[in-house]
């Protein structure tokens, strides 16, 4: 007769086994392993998906999708994970990467979270404007990646989080349900109340150093001035247009992703007597983060 250390030793080689030609997929501790790219996923994927998912983030807090390269200790969770929830809109870190991750994990399945928003160049935002050389410049190349800073196409992405996940784990088809529900009613209450906190103000201009925030000016009317143009900063006569630009408007708050230089926006911020406020795109608190973007527009805009 077996005794219990025997077992045991037998039910470890089993496991490793197992787990090495694929027929285990969750991690250890028994959930399954998930991919995102951006903070704000991560915080909807461990809302929706609870304690039977483990999410690791591609592009960390403080780091910008333009340019992060991931790590050798990511490529390894890479290599175990079942799944990513890739935003799909363009994230450069995306359109860089996904290619080397399914190199490394070929069965991972991809879920775009795109799938359900429309995705819209820089020039086709409400009233999106560039400064360039002195002057109005009315196209900004390629398309903009940033559609989560909607309520409203976060919505939308919340839809494939939770169809991917009772894709992968239907066992857990009714808890999943619960959470994403929830999760809806929170993103539906964000959106009346940054509509109640904005609804005066339709049509107004709000400036921005990065352009990261078209989708949200597009959901409440709002327009976007950014300083930034195709990733370049604007020279002496592009920055002199813009302080003529916020003087007229009675814009008295500009917007500053924390990613980036800051020193041309206080440069303008001088000029007009106003206030660079840091606002990131890549928020770890989503609800906060827009509540807070709003009021501070509201300051701005007064």
């Amino acid at each position: 007769m077996l005794n219990i250390r025997t077992f045991a030793v037998i039910f470890i080689i089993i496991f490793v086994f197992l787990s090495s030609t694929g027929c285990v997929e969750n991690s250890i501790d028994g959930t399954i392993d998930i991919l995102v790219t951006i903070l704000p996923q991560k915080e909807m994927l461990e809302a929706i998906g609870g304690s039977y998912i483990t999410v690791t983030l591609m592009v960390p807090p403080g780091q910008s999708p333009h340019s992060f390269e991931p790590t050798p200790e990511q490529m390894t969770k890479v290599a175990k994970a079942k799944a990513y929830f890739i935003v799909g809109s363009g994230v450069e870190f995306e359109i860089t990467h996904l290619d080397t991750i399914l190199t490394q994990n070929p069965d991972l399945q991809i879920y775009d979270c795109s799938t359900y928003v429309e995705v819209v160049s820089f020039d086709e935002h409400y009233g999106q404007q560039y400064y360039h050389n002195g002057s109005i410049q009315d196209h900004e190349a390629g398309t903009d990646p940033h559609i989560w800073t909607s309520p409203l196409n976060f919505k939308k992405m919340a839809d494939i989080v939770f169809e991917g996940l009772i894709d992968i784990d239907p066992d857990h088809q009714e808890y999943y349900y619960g959470n994403y529900q929830e999760y809806i009613s929170q993103l539906d209450d964000l959106h009346v109340n940054i509509d109640l906190i904005l609804s005066e103000f339709t049509g107004r201009s709000f400036m921005v150093y990065h352009p990261a925030w078209g989708y949200f000016g597009d959901t409440y009317s709002l327009e976007q001035i950014a300083i930034e143009e195709e990733g370049k900063q604007p020279g002496p006569a592009g920055v002199a247009a813009l302080i003529q630009q916020a003087k007229d408007l009675e814009i008295s708050v500009i917007f500053v992703s924390p990613q980036f230089d800051m020193s041309n926006a206080q440069t303008i911020a001088s000029e007009i007597d106003g206030t660079v406020i840091p606002i990131d795109p890549l928020m770890g608190d989503y609800e906060e983060t827009l509540l807070k973007l709003a009021t501070d527009m509201v300051k701005g805009f007064k």
